[in-house]
């Protein structure tokens, strides 16, 4: 009896000293997944420009879409993407925030808490002069089922 009680007290703490590790480990892990996320956001948004030639605001812009993935937490409480101008960032719940960087200047209508998958449009034109991609959620149109996920 003194046997399996001083096994699970040993097992006990292992697993106690254990688990802070595995939950920095799923922090880091998070951070280096969202991190790539909002690198293809960055990249996509850079090519959008290099490729295409901005547009006044009446226009019809070059888009894109993209999707993002928040990494889907197992032991720590997980994050958010927030989007806003000029910022690209992973927000945990726990630890430093993680920025991601693009060259092309990014805007947004007030700014985008994303917690979930979410498709992004990336549309580019000019404003004051300068190339500018702008980035809003994608919508559906009610009226269609087989419609590409964008409303204009």
């Amino acid at each position: 009896m003194i046997r399996v009680v001083l096994a699970v007290v040993l097992g006990t703490a292992l697993v106690g000293a254990s688990l802070p590790a595995a939950e920095r480990a799923e922090r880091d892990r998070n951070a280096a997944l969202a991190t790539d996320e909002l690198n293809v956001l960055a990249t996509d948004a850079e090519r959008l420009a290099a490729r295409n030639d901005p547009v006044d605001a009446n226009a019809s812009p070059a888009t894109t879409t993209v999707t993002l993935r928040p990494p889907e937490p197992s032991f720590t409480d997980g994050g958010r993407f927030h989007v806003a101008d000029g910022r690209l960032v992973w927000v945990p719940a726990r630890g430093p925030n993680v920025s991601v960087r693009s060259e092309v200047p990014i805007r947004v209508d007030g700014s985008l808490r994303i917690e979930s998958r979410t498709e992004l449009r990336l549309s580019l034109s000019r404003t004051d002069g300068q190339a500018v991609v702008r980035v809003r959620r994608a919508g559906i149109q009610k009226e269609s089922r087989d419609q590409p996920p964008y409303a204009g």
